[in-house]
């Protein structure tokens, strides 16, 4: 992202990003920054353009994702995008797309020998060695 494609604009701060096939300008107001952040009054006023455009810089995948959710609720030709408060996630929520309780797997995945199941017919194991069947000689004619 080039430097001058994210700036503070008054109390907004400008993105011009591509979004589905055409170029949007995405502005995030300084209350959904806030609201994001959850910063207290006394912080928020602390907080600079410089701080703001980094905050889009970092969290670029959460203000296209809800530029795209904008747009789907009926605005899809719109070249400009304004992201206010409760569009963006709040710092600390869950993340929706994160279903995993634990640890994926549960049991070691290697195989261990087991030994023979109970019932097994067979008393030896499979055929090696002098067990092993040979194809019998050919009778000779004589």
């Amino acid at each position: 992202m080039d430097n001058d494609s994210i700036r503070s604009v008054g109390a907004t701060t400008l993105v011009e990003i591509w979004i589905d096939g055409k170029l949007r300008s995405i502005c995030v107001t300084r209350a959904a920054i806030e609201e994001s952040l959850g910063l207290a009054p006394d912080q928020a006023k602390a907080l600079s353009d410089d701080d703001r455009c980094e905050f889009v810089r970092q969290h670029m995948a959460a203000v296209v994702k809800a530029a795209r959710d904008w747009l789907r609720d009926g605005h899809a030709e719109a070249s400009s995008i304004i992201i206010d408060t409760g569009q963006l996630p709040r710092k600390g929520a869950p993340r929706v797309g994160d279903r995993r309780k634990g640890e994926r797997r549960k049991t070691e995945r290697r195989t261990v020998d087991r030994g023979r199941p109970e019932g097994e017919r067979r008393v030896a194991g499979r055929r090696k060695g002098e067990r092993r069947r040979t194809t019998p000689p050919k009778p000779s004619d004589g």
